[in-house]
Formats: structure tokens, C-alpha cells, sequence
């Protein structure tokens, strides 16, 4: 698979139980947008880096983590590609219609006001599935985004004029591979699944 660059993971991400501190990938599911929903995304970044600076994620960076496990050891990983090579999840349509923001890790999200059942449905499933693996679900409630800035400066959202709402249909479930390099981390995809229709 290609490697993609990335940023840095979600700030409410879970870690695999026992797996920081073993040799192996930071690894993480998420959905991946297609490039009409990347190029609106960027303009949303965009106008919120005109408000609050910070760094702009690259659009080939942009996703919505839907599980984030850390550092998995390498003999494990062949079971979460297979997990997701053998799914056969139902997707649908996400309404993305306002930012959010994290203070402590500084990071603009786009996000939906409501979250659709079938997105529920699927991170259910999803961590279901990473339970019986061994994986501990997190305790925070999973709130669904895509990361737009880093490092941005304090300021309130309600100055940012409010976003035409995107109707994202997401079509690919990925396990993704953060990878360092010295020309800064990429993204590797390892495996996905097509997401069905409701």
C-alpha cells in the first residue's frame, strides 16, 4: 500500500492494552474521505487557520478515526488486517456542520451536530470486535471529527462564520500505520473495506 503523510493521532484515541512500549506500529481504523470531501474539508481549515494560525492539516492527512490502539505489537497486526479484510460494515451518510475544538492538544475539528446511527453502529462493531482481540475500549464517549488544525491559538469558534454543512457518504474503512521519516510521519494504509450501503 501507498504511504500517506500524517499528522499526529486524535487527542481521545484509546491505546491497546500492554501494547505501548512493545516494538511494533502505532496503528488506528478510521474513515477515509474521498477527495470532494477533502477539498471541502481544506476550505474549512483554511478559513479556521485564518482565525486562529496554529498548522493546517494536509488534505492527504484528513480522516475521522473511528479506533485508535497505539503502539500494537507486530505479530498482531495480521489479525486487525484480517478483521477488516473479512468486514462487511454499512456506512451511510455523516452531516459535517460545525468545529470544535480540543484546548489541550490545541486542535480545530470539523464535526456533525448529531451523530448518525449508523456511525454509532459501526464503532460499536468495530470495537466489539477489538474487545474479543484483547483491545480495551475506551471510557470517553466517542465523539466523531476530522482534525483541521494543530497548535491553534485561543479564540472563540463562534467568530468563524458557520460552515455550509458537507454530506459526507464515507466509502472506505481503513487500518492506517503511523510511520516516521525525516521528511516528517506518513500514513501507511494496510488494509481497508468498502463500506456497504445502508
Amino acid at each position: 500500500m501507498t504511504a500517506r503523510p500524517a499528522g499526529s493521532p486524535c487527542p481521545d484515541a484509546a491505546r491497546a492494552a500492554g501494547g505501548e512500549g512493545a516494538p511494533g506500529r502505532r496503528v488506528f481504523f478510521a474513515l477515509w474521505p474521498d477527495a470532494e470531501a477533502v477539498e471541502t474539508l481544506s476550505g474549512w481549515a483554511r478559513q479556521a487557520h485564518a482565525a486562529f494560525g496554529g498548522r493546517i492539516m494536509r488534505p492527504e492527512t484528513l480522516h475521522l478515526t473511528l479506533a485508535f490502539l497505539g503502539t500494537v505489537p507486530l505479530d498482531r497486526i495480521a489479525d486487525l488486517t484480517a478483521l477488516l479484510e473479512e468486514a462487511r460494515p454499512i456506512g451511510g451518510t455523516l452531516r459535517l456542520d460545525r468545529y470544535g475544538r480540543f484546548h489541550g492538544p490545541k486542535i480545530v475539528w470539523a464535526g456533525p451536530s448529531a451523530t448518525p446511527p449508523w456511525l454509532d453502529a459501526l464503532h460499536g462493531w468495530l470495537w466489539r470486535a477489538l474487545a474479543r482481540r484483547g483491545f480495551a475500549r475506551p471510557d470517553e464517549p466517542f465523539r466523531p471529527h476530522v482534525s483541521l488544525l494543530r497548535r491553534a491559538e485561543p479564540g472563540e469558534l463562534d467568530t468563524l462564520p458557520a460552515p455550509a454543512p458537507l454530506d459526507w457518504t464515507p466509502r472506505r474503512c481503513v487500518l492506517a500505520a503511523s510511520a516516521p521519516s525525516p521528511a516528517g510521519s506518513f500514513y501507511e494504509i494496510l488494509a481497508e473495506c468498502a463500506l456497504g450501503a445502508p
